[in-house]
């Protein structure tokens, strides 16, 4: 499902992340498995937090409770995060392929790529300002602990906005998700790195069966 002002849903207005779960709490099918691909990953573990008994549990992609570094916590800064807004606005398409091109490490098809780009709806500025704003503001690293539905994170190894690292830490926060690195992959594996994304996808599938 697109987010609010992305994609399809272009003409929802852009929201907080509060806003988002609840609207998305009245769309959603009850009991589902979510995949969340970057801060697709932070609302959907906001959405359990607050409501655990509508959802079947979370498939985290490339994403962080808190994306910003902090102390003893690996992520990007803020100036990165204006930086990149300030490209956005200022060429949004081709921001966007270079930012996606480098991520795939030459794993995918420069081309094929840019077609998939341009065939998306380009968002308003003001979505893209309170998209990062939820990157730079929305910390759930305590919060995280208390989500009761499984979980499962993927990461790319090579990251360079999610570092690898962020995995070990969780795994010692959350002891009861699951996480795999795929090595050689970045900030899209579900692009870089198919057949072995939906391998991962379906053993957690299995494994869901078990509970």
């Amino acid at each position: 499902m697109d987010l609010p002002g992305c994609g399809k849903n272009k003409n929802i207005p852009s929201m907080t992340i509060d806003n988002i779960i609840e609207l998305l709490n009245n769309k959603m099918p009850k009991n589902a498995i979510w995949l969340g691909w970057s801060i697709g990953g932070l609302i959907a573990s906001r959405f359990a937090l607050h409501y655990p008994k509508n959802i079947l549990a979370i498939i985290s992609v490339a994403s962080s409770p808190c994306f910003i570094a902090k102390k003893n916590w690996p992520g990007i800064t803020k100036c990165t995060v204006y930086r990149f807004y300030k490209n956005l606005k200022t060429n949004y398409y081709e921001t966007l392929h270079t930012f996606l091109t480098l991520q795939q490490r030459n794993l995918i098809n420069s081309i094929e790529l840019k077609k998939i780009i341009y065939s998306q709806n380009k968002p308003s500025i003001k979505l893209l300002i309170e998209g990062l704003k939820i990157i730079c503001s929305v910390d759930l690293r305590l919060e995280i602990t208390y989500i009761k539905v499984p979980v499962l994170r993927i990461y790319g190894a090579m990251d360079s906005l999610v570092p690898k690292k962020i995995s070990s830490i969780l795994d010692d926060k959350c002891p009861d998700t699951y996480s795999v690195i795929i090595e050689k992959a970045a900030h899209t594996p579900f692009i870089s790195h198919q057949k072995e994304f939906c391998t991962i996808l379906l053993n957690f599938k299995k494994l869901l069966l078990k509970y």
